[in-house]
């Protein structure tokens, strides 16, 4: 097996590929590694004779002109999650198998997501700032239980399906918006039944899963806020651009909802901003998913290791799921 990782070298890229994952690469057949950022025209050069190429976060995309040039492509693999900005869809006309990290990332942003809703709901942050300011005052903070409350899903996937998973011995009442999914796909958790977007932001904790696509930008506006329990919670860990940015701060102005945020429409989030301000906010720095790296790494490449044995792919990504996933 002929291998390009095309990963620039880097701090990024020895991220992911700590020396144990590089060496394990390497003894699963031959192995260029990107001297340089390379560029899609660079790909098209370079492609000629690779099997299996190696994608990532600053890597060039997988165009129809590369697959063109790519007699013996047969499998790409990516270390992130979506897959959609990495590969055209002629990479799947072409009948290359995809394969991606989104899986294992969606458990980390799940965890996370889970991480920040208990937080806001035990007043966890106002509570610490209390405490280091020297005070003792366990009756001040608006101390709210997960256990049989009313939580929203915007959009499932893999996050969602992964959070659901987390929320059920809380045995909360969830509802869960997403057009693409049947009733039947929530059947492992019989406390979540599907409602439309209104009956999932009428909730006391809403939570934002939906890929960013041209349909989902701004899905969630004003009205749709609105719509949010006085004193509910808005945890977004997925993209900032489905919810109207606005309309967002006006609400969190008002104080009359608190929010839980890893996504903003700017990032980094630049230090002067409102949101960091906000003490109805609780703000990390887009870590949901990325920061614990070499997990992708490993469950890509077990996958590359099945794909030279003629292994069936733990891992893949298909045409259906790659068409909904966040540009």
């Amino acid at each position: 097996m002929d291998a390009l990782v095309t990963l620039p070298p880097g701090d990024l890229r020895e991220s992911f590929f700590p020396p144990d994952l590089r060496a394990r690469l390497e003894s699963l057949g031959t192995v260029e590694w990107a001297d340089r950022s390379i560029s899609e025209s660079d790909l098209v050069d370079r492609i000629d004779g690779v099997d299996a190429l190696v994608t990532g976060w600053e890597s060039p995309r997988v165009t129809a002109e590369v697959v063109e040039a790519a007699a013996d492509l047969g499998l790409v693999a990516h270390t992130g999650g979506s897959v959609a900005p990495v590969v055209a869809e002629a990479v799947y006309d072409a009948g290359v198998a995809v394969v991606s990290a989104n899986d294992v990332m969606a458990d980390h942003t799940a965890e996370h997501a889970l991480a920040l809703l208990l937080g806001h709901l035990r007043s966890v942050p106002s509570l610490d700032r209390s405490m280091a300011e020297g005070a003792w005052d366990p009756g001040g903070p608006d101390i709210r239980t997960l256990h049989d409350a009313e939580v929203g899903l915007v959009g499932l996937g893999t996050i969602g399906r992964k959070l659901l998973d987390h929320l059920a011995s809380f045995e909360p009442d969830v509802t869960v918006y997403d057009p693409y999914v049947e009733p039947a796909a929530l059947s492992a958790w019989p406390f979540a039944s599907l409602g439309d977007l209104d009956a999932a932001l009428d909730s006391a904790v809403v939570s934002i899963h939906a890929a960013r696509t041209d349909e989902t930008v701004g899905m969630v506006d004003a009205d749709g806020l609105a719509r949010v329990p006085d004193g509910g919670l808005l945890l977004n860990t997925a993209r900032a651009e489905i919810v109207e940015e606005a309309a967002f701060l006006s609400e969190l102005r008002a104080g009359r909802i608190a929010a839980a945020l890893d996504v903003y429409h700017e990032e980094p989030l630049p230090t002067d901003h409102e949101l960091r301000d906000l003490e109805n906010v609780v703000a990390t720095p887009h870590v949901g998913g990325s920061q614990i790296r070499p997990p992708l790494t490993a469950a890509v490449l077990d996958d590359i290791e099945r794909w030279r044995d003629g292994g069936s792919l733990d891992h893949r990504i298909p045409r259906e799921q790659w068409a909904t996933m966040t540009r």
